[in-house]
């Protein structure tokens, strides 16, 4: 049985790092996920959530409310994967990551769909792009993804249906 997040949280501000490791462990999947798709290759997605834990972890003392800390964590990952790609000077979204995700079995019209939605994703701005990518990849609430990107839990949820609402048009207009 995993124990709870706020419960290891505690226990990792007391400066044990088997519990941090734990509470990572909760987390590292959707992290990486995340990380991924924004940078586009496993070497880079691996780096930022190093990154960001070490980062996470030097600064455990500062999270107060424990329902928050995977929604710091993916902030902190999220602006680890801003300055990886402002070094690399490359786009948020580029072919890569849908490539990685792809599953054994994927057929060409599963490699249409993906090239669609990187079309779609990159209409949308950054801050657009961020939401949607931390729902629909970090699994993260509203509440969650405001706490990550700096807005208001209602402002998140219309800039995220603003954003699908795009996405989808896009998606009929271009796709097939």
């Amino acid at each position: 049985m995993t124990a709870p997040a706020e419960l290891l949280l505690k226990q990792a501000k007391t400066v044990d790092p088997q519990a941090f490791g734990a509470l990572y462990g909760q987390y590292a999947p959707e992290l990486y996920r995340y990380a991924l798709c924004v940078l586009g290759t496993p070497a880079d997605a691996q780096d930022a959530v190093q990154d960001a834990a070490v980062r996470v972890y030097e600064n455990l003392q500062n999270i107060r409310d424990p329902r928050r800390f995977k929604a710091y964590f993916f902030k902190t990952l999220s602006n680890t994967c801003k300055t990886m790609l402002k070094r690399r000077s490359l786009t948020l979204v580029d072919e890569q990551p849908f490539e990685n995700l792809q599953s054994p079995h994927s057929t060409e019209s599963d490699a249409i769909l993906r090239a669609d939605l990187k079309a779609a994703l990159e209409r949308l701005s950054e801050t657009e792009r961020t939401v949607v990518l931390l729902s629909a990849i970090g699994g993260l609430s509203s509440r969650e993804i405001a706490d990550a990107v700096g807005l208001t839990a209602g402002s998140t949820r219309s800039k995220l249906s603003r954003a699908l609402a795009k996405m989808r048009k896009y998606m009929r207009e271009h796709g097939e």
